[in-house]
């Protein structure tokens, strides 16, 4: 039910960095009777004098928005969209590939690296690659509610750099960021630096040349880079996540651009991520995380599995003040190389979860007492008496996953994901 067939109107509070943010959302949702009275950005570090203050100086806005005829909801400030474009069928541009990325740029619709101009013949070749009819609805993509039709995503796909035979694992991946559990709008509209990590499993890591191995979380691999890329283009042109505009990002990191890989699963001790879900093995999977950065794990040393733990432990709780602030999942990348000590030592998956859960902690004197009052709010469990005054890095083994990814050297990573995202895992 749409707010204005209540008859009275709705006033919400927002910050001056979010105003745009709050107008285009509400626009999206039919909220016409919506009033927002803006406030100075940004509130979470006021004091509690400050923060009466600032409501102090609400009260007369809000009842002027409450019974005065003035429209308080004006335009979002957003430009041109591809979405828009696209329902013209034909875009004139001019020749040369150069032009192209130039009138492209003009327009935001890059994520400001060279793209592939997607002609009429190169958007057919991957809609009849994804098996589907070009207005077939994918799903609806925030905080712009931006329609993702099979022919809109093409668009992308094409524009990323794509192969045809790619797109049914662009819209896999899409479909795991759709479901509700990844919680993409806050993903798209948060401050902080989360970008979606698409892990492959499955025979088709082959059949597409999808790294697993050597240098599988940088450059080089044109599957694992165009794929990722088709979503994060997805991602701002038809759902809106524009940088600066929805997109509110802080610092963002590197792997907004792209960040997809695969699983080395011929090296894994244990049975691969997607069959720990659920899947059978031969079936093909994409598995959506959250990934809010990425931390090396270095231990050349040690020759055990009690030993790596060790230095596992003590690399992400070193990399997870931030993190206990929330209750969130953890993802350990293993190489193959520290994943044979643990198969020679004979360790299960959960061994290596319930021992990183119980050793990656932090004793409360490494926070703030501001962080310490939030912390309580959020994660009591963890303050209760009788507990050891420190917090972990997650709530419970189980949520810490693990795979086997990368070449030979004795490197291993720690991902820490965004609160509000949950790993999500959907068939190609």
């Amino acid at each position: 039910m749409k707010l204005e067939s209540l008859g009275k109107p709705t006033v919400t509070v927002v910050t001056d960095e979010f105003l745009t943010l709050a107008k285009a959302e509400a626009e999206v949702r039919g909220l016409e009777n919506l009033r927002l009275i803006k406030v100075p950005h940004p509130v979470g570090s006021l004091s509690l004098d400050e923060l009466k203050s600032l409501a102090h100086s609400t009260f007369e806005p809000v009842i002027d928005a409450l019974t005065s005829d003035k429209d308080f909801l004006g335009p979002s400030d957003s430009g041109t969209t591809v979405e828009e474009v696209q329902s013209e069928q034909i875009l004139r541009v001019p020749a040369s590939p150069g032009e192209i990325f130039q009138y492209f740029s003009e327009r935001g619709w890059t994520d400001g690296l060279p793209i592939i101009p997607p002609t009429k013949e190169a958007v057919d070749a991957m809609i009849e690659a994804s098996g589907k009819k070009g207005d077939d609805l994918l799903g609806i993509i925030p905080p712009l509610n931006g329609q993702a039709t099979v022919e809109k995503v093409a668009i992308n796909a094409v524009m990323a750099g794509c192969e045809p035979k790619f797109v049914p694992v662009v819209m896999a991946a899409l479909r795991c960021i759709l479901l509700p559990s990844f919680n993409l709008s806050a993903v798209q509209t948060t401050t902080g630096n989360v970008t979606p990590l698409f892990i492959v499993n499955g025979p088709c890591r082959h059949s597409l040349n999808i790294n697993y191995s050597y240098n599988v979380l940088g450059q080089g691999w044109r599957a694992n880079a165009t794929i990722g890329r088709a979503i994060r283009l997805i991602l701002t042109n038809i759902g809106g996540g524009i940088p600066g505009v929805y997109d509110k990002a802080t610092l963002g990191q590197p792997a907004k651009y792209t960040f997809c890989i695969a699983e080395n699963e011929a090296e894994s001790p244990w049975e691969p991520l997607h069959v720990e879900r659920g899947f059978d093995r031969q079936i093909n999977t994409v598995t959506a995380f959250g990934c809010s950065g990425i931390l090396s794990i270095v231990d050349k040393a040690s020759k055990t599995a009690e030993g790596l733990l060790t230095t596992a432990a003590t690399a992400i709780s070193g990399g997870g003040v931030s993190m206990c602030s929330w209750p969130s999942e953890a993802l350990i990348i293993i190489g193959p190389q520290h994943a044979a000590i643990f198969r020679r030592d004979g360790y299960k998956k959960q061994d290596i979860r319930q021992v990183l859960f119980e050793r990656a902690r932090l004793p409360h004197e490494k926070f703030s007492e501001e962080n310490l009052e939030l912390i309580a709010k959020r994660r009591p469990r963890w303050f209760r008496a009788g507990e050891k005054r420190e917090i972990p890095v997650v709530d419970s083994p189980e949520d810490i996953w693990i795979v086997v990814a990368g070449g030979k050297g004795t490197k291993s990573a720690f991902i820490p994901s965004f609160k509000d995202a949950k790993m999500t895992t959907a068939t190609i």
